[in-house]
């Protein structure tokens, strides 16, 4: 019996120090999974098994991949201090949009409710009638 507690702890300690090895793979890989479990030699799922059921793990890799955005976010202000006019677009139509820099248009109703669903395809119609009244005046 305590053959298989010992094995047990043992066992523990190497999935604890493999994960270890892992994250440090991960946030030198950028966050990509793929690349970060090859460099590691554990598969796609012994990862995700990993992240989904390790609270601290998945902690661990949430704050990876948050430091990756930050890093992708740097070199789009480097592009944009540099002028760069796709790199200027992209912020705009992302980070822009209460200003009008977007090639779509939102239109909600109150409290970003659906504007239709609370009225009957009569109510709706007289609506339609109306607002055609005021585009023709």
């Amino acid at each position: 019996m305590k053959k298989e507690k010992k094995s047990k702890v043992t066992q523990e300690t190497s999935t604890t120090k493999k994960k270890k090895a892992f994250l440090k793979t991960f946030k030198d890989c950028l966050g990509i999974v793929t690349d970060a479990c090859y460099k590691s030699n554990i598969s796609r799922r012994t990862y995700y098994n990993w992240r989904n059921n390790d609270e601290e793990f998945a902690k661990a890799v949430d704050d990876i991949q948050e430091d990756q955005i930050d890093y992708v976010e740097s070199k789009l202000f480097q592009l944009i201090n540099e002028l760069n006019p796709t790199a200027v677009i992209f912020y705009l139509k992302t980070k822009g949009k209460n200003r009008g820099y977007s090639e779509r248009l939102e239109v909600t109703g109150k409290d970003g409710k659906d504007i239709v669903s609370e009225l009957s395809d009569e109510e709706l119609e007289k609506k339609i009638k109306v607002i055609e009244r005021k585009i023709k005046v």
